[in-house]
């Protein structure tokens, strides 16, 4: 059964937007990687970057998911697309209580929205040309460990969630 729904994706991908509204339907809390370290720390990940480095700032987000995932609350997360790149968080996604969903945009999509929102970290002056090595990166693994993929191209958030519920190849648990 699961227990917690896991968003994941390339910044910009709507994992938030999606989450809230996923969450609100459900009844669960939302985590949320950025916000949530952004309390923890006084800072956003953006800061942390530039203050601590890329390294110190993919630990916090990795925590953040273990965290998250260790709680027994039902919930729906919001992960850093980081995380993927973490063995524990590999394992703690695969876990038969969790559900990971790969949200898919394509970088040029990603980057528009990427370069509107100024918590995200800055990687360059190209943020698609960064965001497609992202995903040359990382779609890999995001498709080995997704239960479920959702193409959010031209999908408002409540479609969005909507597919996701109505996709879910096991049953929501509480």
């Amino acid at each position: 059964m699961t227990e917690h729904i896991v968003l994941l994706g390339l910044m910009g991908a709507g994992k938030s937007t999606v989450g809230t509204v996923l969450a609100r339907r459900l009844g669960w809390e939302l985590r949320d990687s950025d916000p949530d370290i952004e309390a923890i720390t006084g800072r956003t990940v953006r800061e942390l970057k530039e203050a601590l480095g890329v390294d110190e700032m993919h630990r916090l987000e990795a925590n953040k998911l273990i965290a998250a995932l260790s709680r027994p609350e039902p919930s729906v997360v919001c992960a850093a697309a980081s995380v993927v790149d973490e063995q524990r968080c590999r394992v703690a996604l695969a876990a038969p209580s969790v559900l990971a969903v790969w949200l898919k945009l394509a970088p040029a999509a990603l980057a528009a929205r990427f370069a509107s929102e100024v918590h995200r970290p800055s990687y360059g002056n190209d943020p698609q040309a960064f965001l497609a090595a992202q995903l040359a990166a990382r779609g890999d693994r995001f498709r080995s460990l997704a239960k479920l993929q959702i193409d959010t191209d031209g999908l408002e958030p409540e479609a969005v969630a909507a597919a996701i519920l109505a996709q879910a190849p096991v049953e929501i648990g509480r």
